[in-house]
C-alpha cells in the first residue's frame, strides 16, 4: 500500500510542477460481482467503431457530485467547459450536481441520458451497478482513448476500479485515507481558550460541548454532518465495500488488522457509541430536529460541531463551506478502508457515446482549466484568484458553487483555496502513510445471492439505526429489538456470505 501511494504521488506530484500547486483527500476498488454482457458489447463496438473528427457535436450529459450548486452554476461551468471540449474532442456537456442518492438512482433506473456519473452516493456502489447491467466495460476505451487517465493515477491503480476483473471505473486522483472526530468552529474555540490537539477523547469533546453550551444558549453544540441526519463515521470500522452506517457485516477495527465479519450492531464500539450519544442527547447538546432537517453546512449558522473525516485539506474544505474558519478535532486516527477510491465517475450503459464519454473523462484528467472550472468554479462568479501567479483562490460572496475537490478525476490540477499549503500533495502521501490499511484492501462483496436478506435488513436498519446514532432512542431497550429482528431478517446468512467470499480473496 506504501508503493501504491508513493506512487501515485509522484504521478500528481510531477504533474503539479508543470501546472499548479496541489489539492487532493477523499474514498473503490471492486472484485467481487458479474459483469453486464450487453453492456460489454456496446463498449466494444462503440470503441471500434468510434468517429475519430469532431466535425459533429456530440452533447454528453455529466452527474457530478455537489450538494449547493444551482442550474444556472452548472449551465455555466458546462459552457466554459464546452469551449474547450468543443476543439478538443468534439463534445458539449450539460453538467448536473446532486448529493442525492434516491435522485440519481432515479436517473439511472429511468432511462435518462446519462453519460458520465459519479457513483459516491448510489447505494451499494460499483459492485451493485455492475450487478444490475447500468456500467460500461473500459478496457477498450482506456486504451483507445484514456492513457492520459492512466498517466495520472497509475496503471497499477486501476485494479481499485475493477469488478471481477474487469475494469468499470478509475479512481480520482486523490488521498485515500482518512481520520474521524468533530469538525468545530475555530472563532468559539479561540473565545473559550482551547487548544483542539487538548481534546483527545469523546469524554473531553462532551466537555467542550458542554462549555459550548453554557457560553451561547442560542447555539447548537452538535449539528448534523449532511441533511437528514448525516454522520461521518466515529470508529474505525471498513464497510467492506457496501452500505456505510447500514454496512451489512463489517470489520470492526481497522487498526487491529481482524479479517473476521462482524455484525456492526452487536459491537461494543456501535453500542457504546449510541449509549454516548444517548447521554448527549439528554445534556440538550445535540439539534432537536437533527435527523429531519434538510440543511447542509449548519456550522455556518446555529451550529459548532459536526462528526466529520479529516485529512490536509480539510480545514481549507470547511473554511469554503462554512464561510468561517473551522477545524477538526480528531478522535479516530487514520485508516484506510477496502473500498479506497470509491468516489469516482463510470460510464453508463444508457451512454449512447460510450467513445466520447471516454475522451472527456481522459480531458478532465489532463487539462488543468477544466480541472480548475471544476473544482472552483468560474473566475469572478465564484472565486477570486489571490497571487499573481493564479496557483491560490477565494470564494466569493455569495457563491453557490460548492467548491470540492475530492469528487473529480484531477483536482490537483486546480488552482487551490487560499491559506493551503503549497506542498499539500506531500502532506496527503505522508498523511496517507501514517494510516493503517485494511486488510480487506481491494475486496468487494457480491450480494446477489443474498439480495431478499439484504432488503429485509435494510427495512430494520431504517427503523432503528439512524434514531440509535442521535440519541432519539434509548439503546439498552432499542438495541436489543434491533439485533432480533436482524437475525430474523438473515443477517447472519449475508455474513456468512461475506465472510467465505473475504477468505477467498484473501487466500488469492
Amino acid at each position: 500500500m506504501k508503493n501504491f501511494l508513493n506512487r501515485l504521488g509522484m504521478t500528481v506530484l510531477t504533474a503539479a510542477m508543470l501546472t499548479l500547486p496541489i489539492t487532493g483527500c477523499g474514498g473503490s476498488s471492486d472484485t467481487g460481482a458479474a459483469g453486464s454482457t450487453s453492456a460489454a458489447e456496446n463498449a466494444s463496438s462503440a470503441a471500434a467503431g468510434s468517429e475519430t473528427d469532431n466535425d459533429e457535436i456530440v452533447k454528453l450529459r455529466v452527474w457530478g457530485f455537489g450538494y449547493t450548486a444551482t442550474s444556472d452554476d452548472c449551465a455555466a461551468v458546462a459552457e466554459a467547459i464546452n469551449e474547450i471540449t468543443r476543439d478538443e474532442i468534439g463534445v458539449e456537456i450539460e453538467l448536473v450536481r446532486s448529493g442525492d442518492g434516491e435522485k440519481l438512482n432515479l436517473a439511472l433506473t429511468s432511462g435518462e441520458q446519462l453519460d458520465l456519473v459519479n457513483y459516491h452516493t448510489y447505494s451499494g456502489g460499483l459492485v451493485t451497478l455492475v450487478n444490475n447491467g447500468m456500467a460500461t466495460p473500459l478496457e477498450e476505451l482506456v486504451e483507445q482513448y484514456g492513457q492520459d487517465a492512466v498517466s495520472a493515477v497509475g496503471e497499477e491503480n486501476l485494479a481499485m476500479g475493477k469488478v471481477n476483473g474487469t475494469l468499470y471505473s478509475i479512481p480520482n486522483v486523490t488521498c485515500f485515507a482518512n481520520s474521524y472526530g468533530m469538525a468545530v468552529r475555530q472563532d468559539i474555540l479561540e473565545e473559550l481558550d482551547v487548544d483542539p490537539k487538548t481534546v483527545k477523547t469523546w469524554e473531553e469533546m462532551h466537555d467542550l460541548l458542554v462549555r459550548v453550551k453554557e457560553a451561547h444558549p442560542d447555539m447548537y453544540p452538535v449539528v448534523n454532518s449532511w441533511a437528514g441526519g448525516g454522520m461521518q463515521k466515529t470508529f474505525a470500522f471498513d464497510n467492506l465495500g457496501t452500505g456505510f452506517w447500514d454496512a451489512l457485516g463489517i470489520l470492526e477495527n481497522v487498526h487491529d488488522g481482524s479479517t473476521k465479519v462482524v455484525n456492526m450492531y452487536e459491537t461494543d464500539s456501535y453500542r457504546e457509541f449510541c449509549e454516548m450519544m444517548y447521554q448527549w442527547k439528554q445534556d440538550g447538546l445535540l439539534m432537536p430536529d437533527v435527523t429531519t432537517s434538510n440543511e447542509n453546512n449548519l456550522c455556518s449558522s446555529v451550529g459548532f460541531a459536526a462528526f466529520e473525516n479529516n485529512g490536509p485539506l480539510k480545514s481549507q474544505q470547511l473554511s469554503k463551506d462554512w464561510g468561517k474558519e473551522g477545524v477538526v478535532i480528531e478522535l479516530v486516527s487514520p485508516f484506510i478502508t477496502s473500498d479506497a477510491g470509491g468516489s469516482s465517475f463510470f460510464i453508463p450503459s444508457v451512454s449512447k457515446h460510450p467513445e466520447k464519454a471516454m475522451q472527456l473523462w481522459n480531458l478532465m484528467y489532463k487539462n488543468k482549466e477544466i480541472a480548475n472550472l471544476l473544482t472552483n468554479g468560474i473566475e469572478g462568479v465564484h472565486y477570486e484568484y489571490t497571487d499573481e501567479s493564479r496557483s491560490s483562490v477565494r470564494s466569493l460572496e455569495g457563491s453557490t458553487w460548492d467548491s470540492m475537490d475530492w469528487p473529480w478525476p484531477n483536482s490537483s490540477l486546480a488552482a487551490v483555496y487560499e491559506g493551503t499549503d503549497p506542498d499539500i500533495w506531500a502532506q496527503n502521501i505522508e498523511f496517507s502513510n501514517s494510516a493503517s490499511v485494511s486488510p480487506a484492501l481491494g475486496f468487494r462483496f457480491d450480494n446477489s445471492s443474498v439480495l431478499n436478506e439484504i432488503t429485509a435488513c435494510n427495512n430494520v436498519i431504517a427503523k432503528y439505526d439512524v434514531g440509535l446514532r442521535w440519541g432519539e432512542l434509548d439503546p439498552e431497550e432499542a438495541l436489543p429489538k434491533f439485533n432480533e429482528e436482524l437475525k430474523a431478517a438473515g443477517l447472519d446468512t449475508i455474513i456468512a456470505e461475506k465472510q467465505a467470499q473475504l477468505d477467498a480473496f484473501l487466500a488469492q
